[in-house]
């Protein structure tokens, strides 16, 4: 089984990816859309669902190197609070399948200001493995979902705390690939378009919303599968095929 049926099958067994039934009982964003489903990974808890998402990680970022999608990197960092756990994945398991060596690297919410961190605006006071950073180190960013991408945006700048920082690029659990906006505007660029034309990188995902339609349409009855086609003929970045 290839690692993007895998996950798929884990985050609907572990119900952190829920398909809505019938065009009646779609998901409510924040945005104020109504989506066909709904991805959650902190349902993904246990030991069994780490493994898989571990694989996986390291299985999209190889290929991404390999294919000039990533750049290389020097530290993985994950945003608080649930990009903290996939930097660690993202480490583990690129030392356990390649012996790719790479440092963990993830934000606090709120600056430390006692022991060696205390004084003026630091790297230190907001980022935690920021200790070894050399100047002119780059960093990979990982995440979940992306949806506006303002908590990226919130990170960068702790992360310009450090010195010379380039970045080499970005890799997400699941792009929605929604263009920006609400329920009744919406905007020309997708978030994940609008993070890389303003930070210049490139962004692999581990699954995108195309895929799990392409994946799980056959089990769709006709009214569900129009209305996923029909969503995203008015909010997508992508045409569902």
């Amino acid at each position: 089984m290839d690692i993007k049926t895998r996950v798929l099958d884990l985050l609907t067994v572990k119900k952190a990816l829920k398909l809505a039934p019938s065009p009646t009982d779609f998901f409510r964003l924040k945005s104020g859309r109504a989506s066909p489903y709904f991805v959650s990974t902190g349902a993904l808890s246990d030991g069994e669902s780490q493994s898989v998402l571990k694989k996986a990680f390291a299985e999209t970022i190889k290929k991404g190197l390999d294919n000039g999608t990533l750049e290389e990197f020097d530290y993985v960092f994950g945003p608080a609070y649930k990009g903290i756990p996939l930097a660690v994945l993202a480490c583990e398991g690129l030392f356990e399948e390649y012996g790719l060596n790479k440092k963990v690297l993830y934000d606090r919410k709120e600056a430390k200001d006692y022991g060696d961190a205390t004084g003026a605006a630091s790297a230190g006071q907001w980022l935690v493995g920021a200790d070894g950073w050399t100047e002119g180190q780059r960093v990979l960013l990982i995440d979940d979902v992306i949806t506006t991408g303002k908590a990226k945006y919130e990170s960068l700048e702790r992360l310009k705390l450090l010195p010379g920082l380039k970045l080499a690029g970005m890799v997400l659990v699941v792009d929605r690939q929604e263009r920006l906006g609400t329920a009744e505007e919406v905007g020309a660029k997708s978030a994940v378009e609008e993070i890389n034309e303003k930070l210049g990188i490139k962004t692999s995902s581990i699954l995108t919303a195309s895929e799990i339609y392409s994946l799980r349409k056959d089990s769709f009855s006709p009214e569900v599968g129009s209305a996923w086609r029909t969503y995203f003929e008015k909010y997508g970045a992508v045409k569902l095929g």
